[in-house]
């Protein structure tokens, strides 16, 4: 089978959901939201929108929110340590105009990218 470095960083990709605590560096984080906005989108409307959380008390502020509108539905988030995002010291929340048809796979295409992205580098 041929191979390339996407094919390799398609392949090698995976969800650990196990992050390092050292922050993301600025010139990589705006490559990774580079390829963010490389996505194909419906109609090519690019009606997405990105927020990248860096700071430690603004995550979390953002996890105790999450934890509190999900508890009821997810018991294991009851834990005072429990970290809706794994504790990785970059949160990029994508998100969409409701009303738009495409916003879900508009959003699912910019989040590939952002996950091969931070892969390749």
């Amino acid at each position: 089978m041929k191979t390339n470095p996407v094919i390799e960083t398609i392949q090698t990709r995976r969800s650990v959901r196990s992050y390092s605590s050292k922050q993301i560096d600025k010139e990589d984080l705006t490559t990774i939201l580079h390829a963010a906005i490389h996505a194909p989108t419906g109609m090519g409307l690019q009606t997405w929108h990105f927020v990248a959380v860096q700071k430690a008390d603004k995550l979390k502020e953002l996890n105790n929110r999450v934890k509190n509108a999900f508890t009821k539905a997810y018991k294991q988030w009851e834990g005072e340590d429990y970290c809706c995002y794994y504790h990785a010291p970059t949160l990029i929340i994508v998100s969409n105009e409701p009303k738009e048809l495409w916003a879900g796979q508009d959003c699912a295409a910019a989040l590939q990218n952002i996950f091969l992205a931070a892969r390749s580098l």
